[in-house]
């Protein structure tokens, strides 16, 4: 590997990173609960993308390249994920609804400061799972990463790509948790708007992955 082919590799990293999708729709659902809930799902999302870097670099990416119904296998999996998060999502927002006209605004957040204690680790595992599922994750270390990626380059760039993505990914992902708490009081009074939205996406991204992945199969 050379140096711009290093660069243009971060550059590109940078930009699938920030670009929307199912990681940062999680953490703004997320987000809206609390400051700490939406850092631990953002934490969880680049623990997910550190599992996909390292795999990558340790064969994925080519196993995907060489073998494209790996890559079926892993949308069907990611679809039936996001399917089961989408209709979780959508529930909890018809929920939250429900409960905003039913309860007070000091009875809801008396029941949210009493749930941040015992949300947290829930929220590190929904990142890690989000981001496991998260189709551009999917396609990008499955068709992108591994142009990038050559045999023999040696574990010095291996280590530099990893570490340079991770601290990359982390920084962007918790900042812009962070970032999410500003809107806390739109968020808090729109919050189930939010989770409707978000489980709407992913529905609609877990069809397109289940479709992709038995269209592979039935070409097969």
């Amino acid at each position: 590997m050379t140096i711009s082919t290093y660069v243009a590799l971060v550059g590109i990293w940078v930009a699938a990173i920030a670009s929307p999708g199912p990681d940062l729709v999680q953490i703004i659902r997320l987000g809206a609960k609390s400051r700490a809930i939406g850092v631990a799902c953002a934490v969880g999302i680049m623990l997910g993308n550190t599992v996909w870097i390292a795999a990558s670099l340790l064969g994925l990416s080519a196993l995907i390249k060489a073998v494209p119904e790996i890559l079926a296998v892993l949308q069907l999996i990611g679809g039936i994920y996001l399917m089961i998060m989408g209709v979780g999502a959508i529930r909890a927002g018809l929920s939250a609804q429900k409960l905003q006209v039913a309860e007070s605004g000091a009875e809801q957040a008396r029941a949210q400061a009493n749930s941040k204690e015992h949300t947290t680790a829930q929220a590190l595992r929904i990142g890690v799972y989000t981001n496991l599922s998260n189709p551009k994750a999917v396609l990008f270390f499955g068709a992108v990463f591994a142009q990038f990626i050559t045999p023999g380059m040696g574990w010095e760039w291996m280590l530099l790509i990893l570490i340079t993505l991770v601290v990359i990914g982390f920084g962007w992902f918790v900042g812009f948790a962070v970032l999410v708490d500003k809107l806390a009081s739109f968020l808090a009074r729109w919050g189930h708007v939010v989770d409707l939205v978000t489980g709407l996406v992913f529905v609609a991204l877990a069809v397109w992955m289940l479709v992709g992945a038995f269209q592979v199969v039935l070409r097969a």
